[in-house]
């Protein structure tokens, strides 16, 4: 299992790799206010090495939040400040005390270290490692390009973090973007085992279960911010899985078995 330190020198070097073979006045931030981009964005590893790995995949627009003071020194640095920035941003989050005002992403990954005890294995992700004045970055001349680089990034994410969960959290403005990534049907389809919890009331469009590459266990929610009933009825019911999930990964094998007949019993009841 990788080690995740502040420092992560293969993570630093995986991400240099695919940023030096870039247009590097992506990395600079002075051009990059010119085309109206963020820097990209890049995500740092958990803070407990052994904690369970829960990996959240949003649609946040960072703008500020992502940005590093850089200009033309080259992929290596860009990654160490980028990196820095991303630990520093999501610390100062989940340190908040109470909620922000309203249903917001970072409401519900505090509610999420909640049900799992910590924020300690948290990973916090994006769909798109670029924002467009802190908005989507869908209607600039790079999207391609956009498309292009988040995808590069998040594979390596998923490859070096090795999360026990992925949640994509992305909600329907970038489902589209999603499905390219991560196809759920035809001969490209990385997306297999779908489940749904429409038999206990939840909205089959609100939460699904599904397996990534054969070895990822993921769900899907719509983003945080969505405020209908159907919305938050799905995320409480994601935050009772997982909050379940780590009880039972805390008991002794035979207490394990114990534990889902009691759950299976209670579903036929």
């Amino acid at each position: 299992m990788p080690h995740f330190k502040a420092m992560d020198p293969i993570l630093e070097m995986r991400y240099s790799e695919i940023l030096g073979e870039i247009d590097q006045s992506f990395l600079d931030h002075a051009v990059a206010k010119h085309r109206k981009l963020s820097m990209p964005f890049l995500v740092s590893g958990p803070r407990d090495p052994n904690a369970r790995r829960i990996m959240v995949i949003g649609r946040e627009y960072g703008g500020r939040g992502w940005n590093v003071e850089h200009n033309g020194e080259g992929p290596n640095e860009y990654v160490t400040k980028a990196l820095s920035r991303h630990r520093d941003f999501f610390n100062k989050a989940m340190a908040k005390a109470g909620r922000d005002r309203g249903d917001t992403f970072f409401n519900f990954m505090r509610a999420l270290a909640r049900s799992v005890g910590s924020d300690g294995g948290l990973i916090y992700s994006n769909l798109l490692c670029f924002d467009s004045g802190g908005r989507s970055p869908r209607y600039s001349e790079h999207f391609s390009f956009v498309k292009r680089l988040s995808k590069q990034l998040l594979d390596v994410q998923l490859d070096h973090f090795k999360p026990d969960v992925v949640i994509f959290a992305n909600g329907m403005d970038t489902v589209g973007v999603r499905r390219q990534f991560f196809p759920i049907e035809g001969d490209g389809k990385v997306c297999v085992s779908m489940r749904n919890w429409q038999e206990t009331g939840i909205a089959k469009n609100q939460l699904w279960e599904f397996e990534l590459y054969g070895k990822f266990l993921c769900y899907r929610i719509q983003h945080p911010s969505a405020r209908s009933k159907a919305a938050k009825a799905a995320r409480k019911h994601l935050l009772e899985l997982l909050s379940q999930q780590r009880r039972t990964a805390n008991l002794l094998p035979d207490q394990r078995t114990a534990d889902a007949s009691l759950s299976r019993a209670g579903e036929n009841g």
